[in-house]
């Protein structure tokens, strides 16, 4: 008799915990604020970003690894540079970033700086699912004339082991303003 009348606090206990802390956790203001990290930043007239530029599957750890690009943009000098560092340890040093591909975004986005307004650069990367092995795009948004380009570093093999970055331009667009943002102005 003295253990089943122990069991019945014991329950009832348990039960309330767990509808108490469902309760509790359901408020909003309890729940902890998820992390998100950025990997970007800005200063001036310059802006950094990085991205994926391939994935990699490691057999060893059966996990995915990115190897990611680094992009800085220098809006006012209308320059875009990327790379892909690597590590690469020689007898001497460890050896991380070879070189940036270089875009003029003057060109790209066929502004006139003479005649047309200062130009005003932001960049983010994104992704694009599972169409792009990995790569994610990087979107450059010229504000003062409402254009995005798209633009994609790769790593092409050449002789040997080494290899060399291709910077382009994949796609290069006009933000339109939809009608309804037409007509309330």
């Amino acid at each position: 008799m003295a253990v089943s009348q122990m069991r019945v606090p014991t329950v009832v206990a348990v039960a309330g915990g767990v509808v108490l802390g469902l309760l509790l956790s359901s408020l909003p203001s309890l729940r902890p604020t998820p992390i998100r990290a950025s990997a970007g930043d800005r200063f001036g007239e310059s802006v950094v970003t990085t991205g994926p530029v391939m994935v990699r599957f490691d057999e060893g750890t059966k996990a995915a690894i990115p190897t990611d690009a680094l992009y800085f943009l220098d809006y006012k000098g209308g320059r875009l540079m990327a790379t892909i560092p690597t590590y690469r340890q020689t007898t001497k040093a460890l050896s991380l970033i070879d070189g940036f591909e270089e875009r003029d975004l003057v060109a790209d986005f066929k502004l006139d700086l003479d005649t047309g307004p200062s130009p005003h650069f932001l960049m983010t990367t994104g992704s694009l699912g599972a169409y792009t092995e990995g790569w994610a795009p990087l979107y450059v948004f010229e504000t003062t004339t409402r254009q995005v380009g798209i633009y994609r570093l790769q790593t092409q093999q050449t002789a040997g082991k080494a290899s060399k970055s291709r910077f382009e331009l994949v796609e290069l667009q006009s933000l339109r303003r939809s009608d309804a943002t037409n007509r309330g102005r």
